[in-house]
């Protein structure tokens, strides 16, 4: 361990969705085992109840996904009670016990670990306060990060909460969305060093020039192979590792 880590607190901070998992591929998987249950036009309605929900709570909470679909088929005068049951039962099991493990981008793991040996590691995530959760324990991390999951509403809402719950003399934050690492560095400072994986649909989006990622890797796997412990308190650029140029936009 390097020096300037061993002679402070340093916390990790990894994002979950398309940082760690490769969400957009367990999202698509996870439809096709919708439609394989309810039909096209029920998987087709379930997403769209998705939608109804993020739009009203400004977030997606699966559980009242979930109670909305159930509603609707209660309210279907084509079905019968025991297929009512059965298709809300079904779902449900689809749903939550989907194998988010099997999705783990490959060197996420390596990478939680690799920042374990080199101090405290969190998950800081966005949604729902039941499924989300739940989601972070199917991965098989809670266990890699001591338990330390942090799951907002909206992150951006609450840092100093997250501050206060794991303080430290520096933090590093892993996320797939650019908008995210600048509204963190520009709260934070040079308290943070902010690490881009270009993963999943927003990991491309254009960087400002004002904030840009101080660290830009094109998947988490090449975060885990790169030298953690040469990340210095007054160096917040790796020597291998330079920001790319922000888009001009």
């Amino acid at each position: 361990m390097s020096e300037a880590f061993s002679n402070r607190r340093v916390t990790f901070l990894f994002d979950v969705d398309n940082t760690l998992i490769d969400n957009d591929r367990a999202k698509k998987d996870l439809s096709a085992r919708m439609a394989g249950l309810l039909g096209a036009k029920g998987e087709r309605r379930f997403w769209e109840l998705y939608e109804e929900v993020r739009h009203d709570l400004g977030l997606v909470n699966i559980p009242l996904i979930l109670a909305r679909f159930g509603d609707e088929l209660d309210a279907d005068p084509s079905l019968e009670d025991d297929e009512r049951r059965r298709l809300r039962f079904a779902l449900a099991d689809i749903v939550m016990g989907f194998p988010y493990g099997e999705y783990l981008y490959p060197g996420a793991m390596d990478a939680v670990r690799k920042a374990h040996a080199l101090g405290q590691v969190a998950v800081l995530s966005e949604g729902d306060a039941t499924f989300q959760p739940h989601k972070i324990w199917r991965t098989g991390l809670d266990p890699e990060v001591d338990g330390n999951v942090l799951v907002f509403d909206r992150k951006l809402d609450h840092l100093d909460e997250m501050t206060a719950a794991f303080p430290a003399d520096h933090y590093v934050l892993v996320e797939d969305k650019p908008e995210i690492l600048t509204a963190v560095k520009r709260s934070l400072g040079e308290r943070v060093t902010t690490v881009l994986v270009q993963q999943g649909k927003y990991g491309q989006a254009p960087l400002l020039e004002d904030a840009p990622p101080d660290l830009i890797f094109d998947s988490i796997g090449a975060l885990a192979d790169s030298d953690f412990s040469r990340l210095d308190r007054d160096l917040h650029v790796m020597p291998s590792q330079q920001p790319a140029a922000p888009s001009k936009t």
